[in-house]
């Protein structure tokens, strides 16, 4: 209550030396009276000095000081009506804000805009700890990746610096396809591909396995199957095929259709669940021919089928995805060896029902219950 009376006190004061603009001077005519007056005070407000260009005064122990100045400290509007005599007092607008008041808001602001841009910056460093650039990655992001750190993988894995390495990319969220280039050229031990020892080229291929499934963790393609090739720039038919789990040299004699077929297999056990959503169909994969013709078959067994009783309540587009795909993979196996040439077709039944089944013959389809 007292320091109310005391501001209340100070106010009316304060109101009263603007109104009248002068102090009643000593020795007036209604009266002598003595009064004590001193100029030149400085008003603190919260640790900041309050100045104006009207002199603050102490008068009788009472502190008179400009209210326009007070006023616009705590962000109000002075005006003054000289008709009726009046000192208007109000909330000030954003625009009418000035003195002190205005100057630390500014100061607030510029705080503000620094806390801002200093939690962005954060923001983005632990981003790029977390590795949240996942929506951004592409297999070409990767791909520059991979090549970057394989630059020196004729020196590193095979102790010569002068043989050159570069690395392709392709596939999808599924799958993920690798090859590996290596070129001669500059080569100071190694003729071709089949003069570097086993083990350094299975190192190799391990090593870039690796590293794309570190790239591409947290990205689209973290649970694609990782597949690849380690191939001869000036030698095709000399190459080494990685299918997941095992190595196959192509001047190894014993390579044949077995290999192939048991490489499809690997590649393909879980096609009831990748191309027809119900991974309780099995599907199993044969391959015959020779070098001018390749024909495989895909028999697919629904005998713990979750959701379809035969061949023919499964989507004719999903079949021929399956087709494809197949098709698609025999091609990669069988680049660079005895059957490259070779035209492939193939068809599905259903191992239940032999009625049904899709045929291929390179280019169209035919469905045996159409």
């Amino acid at each position: 209550m007292n320091n109310w009376r005391k501001n209340t006190s100070l106010f009316l004061a304060v109101v009263f030396f603007i109104m009248l603009g002068i102090v009643q001077p000593v020795g007036a005519a209604s009266g002598t009276k003595t009064v004590q007056a001193y100029q030149g005070v400085t008003i603190i407000y919260n640790g900041q000095q309050l100045t104006d260009t009207t002199p603050s005064y102490i008068i009788d122990g009472t502190t008179y000081i400009p209210l326009r100045m007070l006023m616009s400290n705590f962000g109000k509007g002075v005006e003054w009506n000289g008709t009726n005599k009046q000192v208007i007092i109000s909330d000030a607008t954003s625009g009418s804000i000035t003195g002190s008041a205005s100057q630390q808001i500014v100061a607030l602001q510029n705080q503000i805009d620094q806390l801002q841009q200093t939690i962005a910056t954060l923001d983005s460093r632990v981003s790029t700890l977390k590795g949240d650039s996942s929506d951004d990655a592409s297999l070409s992001d990767i791909k520059s990746d991979l090549n970057d750190y394989f630059e020196d993988a004729g020196d590193d894995y095979f102790d010569d610096d002068g043989i050159d390495t570069t690395i392709n990319l392709s596939g999808d969220e599924d799958d993920l396809f690798y090859t590996i280039t290596l070129d001669f050229y500059y080569a100071d031990d190694y003729d071709d591909l089949k003069d570097i020892g086993e083990t350094d080229l299975k190192a190799l291929m391990s090593a870039v396995k690796s590293k794309i499934a570190s790239l591409a963790d947290d990205t689209d393609y973290e649970d694609a199957d990782i597949t690849g090739k380690l191939v001869d720039e000036d030698e095709s038919g000399y190459y080494v095929k990685y299918n997941g789990s095992s190595y196959t040299y192509s001047w190894d004699d014993d390579i044949s259709l077995s290999d192939i077929r048991s490489t499809l297999n690997d590649y393909f056990e879980d096609a009831g669940d990748d191309y027809f959503g119900d991974d309780g169909i099995t599907a199993s994969i044969s391959l015959s021919g020779d070098e001018d013709d390749l024909a495989y078959t895909i028999k697919l067994d629904f005998s713990y089928a979750d959701y379809y009783s035969d061949l023919t309540e499964v989507s004719t587009t999903d079949l021929k995805d399956l087709i494809l795909a197949v098709k698609s993979r025999i091609n990669s196996e069988i680049d660079g060896t005895y059957y490259e040439d070779a035209d492939i077709t193939g068809r599905i039944y259903d191992n239940d029902d032999s009625d049904y089944y899709v045929i291929y013959d390179g280019s169209s389809y035919t469905f045996s219950w159409n």
